[in-house]
Parts: C-alpha cells; sequence; structure tokens
C-alpha cells in the first residue's frame, strides 16, 4: 500500500510539470492557428496566389474613393492606395507608389519604380532597368534586362527573365520560364526551365552503350579495378544497399544498380547509367551523357556535365552546375534541384520543376563552341 500510496504522489508531481503545456494543447487541439498558412511550403507560387486573394477580397469590400473616374477606380486600404486601371502603359522613368491593378495590359518603358505590388490581368512587359516590388501576371510576362524585382515574381502564362534581372525571391509560372544569361532568382519553379540556345535536336536519348563497370560487380567482374573501381573497398550495408570507403572515382562507364553511400567524392565517367540513389560525403561529377534515374546527394559541390539527362533529386551541400545541354524530366512528376550555395545553370538546359538555391540560381551564357549539335547520347 505504501508502495502504491508513493507511486501515486510521484504521478502527480510529475504531471504538475506538464500541466500548463497540457491545458494548452487541450484549448487548440483539433484548430488550425489562423497564424500559419500551410500553403506556404506546399505551394510554390504562394506568394502570387496569395496577393491575388487578398487583392480580390480588398476590391469586393473596400468602397471606391470619390477622385474615382471612369477609366481609373480609387480604393484606400489603410495608408495604400488601389489603382484599378483597364490597360496602362508608362513612359520611362515613371514612380509609382500605389498598388496598381490592370484588367487588361501592361507596359512601361526603361528605368521606370514601382515601390508596391503589380497585378496584371493580361500580358506584361517591363522595360530594362525598372525596378519592382512583386508583380503577378494572369497572361505573360517579360521582363527586360536588368531588371530587379525586390520580392517574387508570379505568372500564368510564359515567364522571360531577362539578362541581369535580378529577382530575390522566388520566380514561378504555370506554363514556362526562360532563363536568360546574367539572371539570378533565389528560386525557379515551372512545367519547364529552360535556359538561352535550347536545342533539342542536340540530345538524342537511347540506351546507354555496355558499362565497363557495374555495381554491384559480379564475383568474376575485375574490369573495375582498372578503371577506379576497387572491389575491396565496397561493404553491403543491408537491404540491397552498399557502401563505399574513400574515392570512388570511375574513368569508364559505370552502370549502378543499387543505392549506395560513398566516403569520399564520387565521379562516373562518360555514359553512365545510374539507376539508384548516390550519397557522398564529398564531391558528385556526373559524366557526360550519362542517365540518372536516381537521387543525387552530396555533402559538397555536384556537377552534371554536358548532355546528361536526369530524372530525380539533386541536392549539394555546396555549389551545383548543371553543364549544357542537361535535360530534367519526369513522367507525371517534376524534377527538382537545390544547393545550399549558388545553382549555375549553362546554355541550352530543360528543367520540368524546381531549381532553388540558398543563395542564387544563376544562369551564364556557355562559349559558342558547345551550341553545335553533338548528338551525344543521353
Amino acid at each position: 500500500m505504501a508502495f502504491l500510496i508513493f507511486s501515486a504522489i510521484f504521478l502527480a508531481i510529475f504531471y504538475l510539470h506538464f500541466a500548463l503545456a497540457h491545458r494548452a494543447w487541450i484549448a487548440i487541439r483539433g484548430k488550425q492557428s489562423s497564424e500559419l498558412d500551410m500553403g506556404y511550403v506546399r505551394l510554390e507560387d504562394y506568394f502570387g496566389q496569395s496577393f491575388r486573394r487578398k487583392l480580390k477580397h480588398w476590391l469586393a469590400t473596400l468602397p471606391a474613393a470619390t477622385n474615382s473616374t471612369a477609366g481609373l477606380r480609387v480604393y484606400d486600404h489603410g495608408k495604400e492606395r488601389i489603382y484599378v486601371a483597364p490597360t496602362v502603359q508608362y513612359p520611362g522613368g515613371r514612380v509609382e507608389k500605389e498598388i496598381l491593378v490592370t484588367e487588361g495590359a501592361f507596359a512601361c518603358g526603361p528605368n521606370c519604380d514601382f515601390r508596391n505590388e503589380l497585378m496584371v490581368k493580361g500580358d506584361g512587359d517591363i522595360g530594362e532597368g525598372t525596378s519592382l516590388q512583386a508583380i503577378a501576371a494572369d497572361g505573360a510576362l517579360q521582363l527586360g534586362e536588368g531588371v530587379t524585382v525586390r520580392r517574387w515574381v508570379d505568372a500564368a502564362g510564359k515567364l522571360t527573365i531577362g539578362a541581369d534581372t535580378a529577382i530575390h525571391s522566388r520566380a514561378t509560372s504555370r506554363t514556362a520560364i526562360e532563363f536568360l544569361p546574367g539572371a539570378y532568382a533565389q528560386s525557379l519553379f515551372a512545367p519547364e526551365i529552360t535556359t538561352e540556345g535550347r536545342n533539342d535536336e542536340s540530345i538524342e536519348l537511347s540506351p546507354v552503350r555496355g558499362a565497363l563497370v557495374q555495381i554491384p560487380h559480379g564475383p568474376q567482374e575485375t574490369a573495375g579495378a582498372r578503371h577506379g573501381f576497387d572491389p575491396a573497398k565496397l561493404f553491403s550495408m543491408g537491404g540491397g544497399t552498399y557502401f563505399y570507403e574513400g574515392n570512388l572515382d570511375v574513368t569508364a562507364p559505370l552502370r549502378l544498380r543499387a543505392p549506395i553511400v560513398v566516403r569520399g567524392h564520387f565521379s562516373c565517367g562518360k555514359e553512365s547509367l545510374l539507376e539508384a540513389d548516390v550519397k557522398a560525403h564529398g564531391n558528385i561529377t556526373i559524366g557526360p551523357a550519362s542517365v540518372v534515374k536516381g537521387n543525387l546527394v552530396a555533402d559538397g559541390n555536384l556537377q552534371l556535365k554536358p548532355d546528361v539527362y536526369f530524372q530525380s533529386l539533386l541536392q549539394a551541400g555546396g555549389e551545383m552546375r548543371l553543364s549544357f545541354g542537361v535535360r530534367g524530366l519526369r513522367e507525371k512528376l517534376p524534377v527538382a534541384a537545390h544547393a545550399t550555395k549558388a545553382v549555375t545553370l549553362e546554355s541550352n538546359i530543360v528543367i520540368n520543376g524546381k531549381v532553388s538555391s540558398a543563395n542564387r540560381v544563376i544562369a551564364i551564357s556557355t562559349p559558342m563552341a558547345w551550341l553545335q549539335p553533338n548528338k551525344a547520347r543521353a
């Protein structure tokens, strides 16, 4: 009996440590905080969609100001004003401090400055050197050279990001993004992302020719030892996954048939076929004209050489470089490429999905020598 009494007192004292937390949990159980919008992490175009919803609510509930006219409706929203016009075409050098909504097309000349958001319900054409807070377009949107966007860009139609344009947050489109040399953003998301010099004839998708090195290897296979693969350093981790001790730099075509963890750098020769995931503690370099079906995760840098075709996730703890002719395509699902440091996209790249960086994603112009069709096998 004494033990039971002692246990009850102990449990009561223990519960008191969590009583306030338990009471708070009961109060909010089954409820969703109005301060949190889970769409922020689920929707790539969250900023554009959120702005559209808020703007629609404001225009439906706010009374028009007394100085509204047939061609320009004005709404007061706290300290801000919302201008609504049928179509707008601004000359160069215009400065606009209010939220602007156009019910048709929008265009502006060079070196304008828009201090607040723009909503374009038609097509948009932004002049070179213009500075924007943020812009959403229900049609196609073209950003001229050297445009600066302090926040986000979202378009329902094709989004063209001009040379040397800077976007300091997300750029999204529900159709396509063309990303020209010198432009950079924190992330890009669209059904199709392309860089300059797209040439689909430069790549012929065909089966990779016979690999000289295979992992896992058969008991009689010794060719790998002559091409940078040492079978003695390969260990089974169970569950069909393998571990390689040290750097794995395969100089010949490689066929990877099982997931592998490399305690060092990983690289493979041209025309390799990676059917499974690769995790490397160092850098990952994929040889030209290879096919990557598994995920690639590098603690260091990650580089895909020219004409690589990938169908998966790319993740780099350092920098990432996607070379000329890289294709990121997968049926039904988008692909994704993310790096902690900069992501560099060369010419003639096509990616269906997302490219992002904690630093920046930047496009560069590949030397013209690469722009000639090479009929590489990817």
